[in-house]
């Protein structure tokens, strides 16, 4: 009796502007990676097609802005008769290199719609008055060109913002891990979310040593990465015409932790509620560094960018992680999901 393993497929689908050209594609496919990114990022992939009989670089070749549809297709995967398919969402290409012999052509495309790539690219400075950060968000899609989706808890008010020579996406992903938010540019949305949330949702799968289908793995350990159990936020407000200088302080401290070291910092802010709420938030961003690891993975349709995994038999290093971002490839027959992962945190 065969096994699941022995029937097991897995296949891309594409739709190139529009058209599926998933049959055509199947016998010029040497590679195909869906990256589904970290957060301040734009989710991309790359095609690396033969072009043996010259299509790419005559009557099919590529304009950059042209949209890229993915979608990848397993049948029998986990078990027999089963099939499940991973929208990867809608690109746009970006860029494309021929090259040879032999020939073949590499497509790469973004999230990014082309019209609104100037939210990456072009540095400005402005002033923001009485601005929300949704309001910030809104402003920043519309100009990408992408849908909003903000399933943050919070909505920060701010009385005044100064962007200075500052990309749009850079100014608002900065603005936004200040208050503890992630920003992600998805599927043709930009989503604003709070980590918290996500890592305490139930895990997709455990990664067992010896059980689950690893092919590699890497844990790291560094100086950087060495958590701390509080944070300080000391700022100096200068001295007017009108007001004396001051000095404005906040503090956060990881509960039930000692002997960690302090975080200090020196960063501008208004009032004590905001130096505190910005030192959790810097805390929670340098401790992320201290449980790094990745897998690469047999090819699983639920790993993705935010979901979370158990990690067991591995020692010191078992625990519950979020994955920061995932790939997909397919070459040849092989499927993999590579999965770069952190500790989750634990606290809030």
């Amino acid at each position: 009796m065969g096994s699941v393993q022995d029937g097991r497929r897995a296949a891309l689908v594409l739709f190139y502007n529009g058209k599926n050209i998933s049959t055509d594609l199947k016998k010029y496919l040497m590679n195909f990676s869906y990256n589904d990114s970290a957060p301040g990022e734009f989710d991309d992939i790359s095609i690396t097609l033969d072009d043996r009989d010259r299509n790419w670089i005559k009557g099919w070749a590529p304009v950059i802005g042209d949209t890229i549809k993915a979608e990848i297709h397993t049948e029998h995967w986990d078990k027999q008769g089963e099939k499940k398919k991973l929208p990867c969402g809608t690109f746009y290409l970006d860029s494309a290199d021929m090259e040879g012999p032999p020939d073949n052509v590499t497509m790469q495309a973004t999230s990014l719609p082309i019209e609104g790539a100037s939210v990456k690219q072009e540095k400005r400075s402005k002033a923001w008055e009485k601005v929300t950060l949704k309001t910030l968000s809104t402003e920043v899609a519309k100009a990408a060109k992408l849908k909003l989706l903000y399933s943050a808890s919070a909505n920060p008010k701010f009385d005044r913002l100064d962007q200075s020579d500052q990309s749009d996406i850079s100014f608002l992903v900065e603005t936004a891990i200040k208050e503890g938010i992630a920003v992600k540019a998805s599927g043709s949305t930009l989503v604003l979310f709070d980590e918290e949330v996500y890592e305490k949702k139930d895990a997709v799968i455990n990664i067992e040593r010896g059980k689950a289908n690893v092919i590699s793995y890497s844990f790291s350990i560094n100086s950087e990465g060495s958590a701390y159990g509080s944070c300080e936020v000391t700022y100096t407000v200068a001295k007017t015409k009108k007001t004396s200088s001051k000095v404005i302080k906040g503090s956060y401290k990881i509960p039930g932790l000692k002997g960690l070291p302090v975080l200090r910092l020196n960063e501008q802010v208004e009032t004590v509620a905001e130096a505190n709420r910005l030192a959790k938030n810097r805390l929670r961003e340098q401790n992320k560094k201290a449980g790094l690891a990745s897998f690469v993975m047999d090819g699983d349709i639920r790993l993705a960018s935010s979901v979370t995994v158990n990690v067991k038999g591995w020692g010191k290093f078992d625990g519950k992680y979020i994955i920061v971002s995932a790939s997909h490839t397919l070459g040849g027959s092989a499927y993999q999901t590579p999965i770069n992962v952190r500790k989750v945190l634990g606290w809030s």
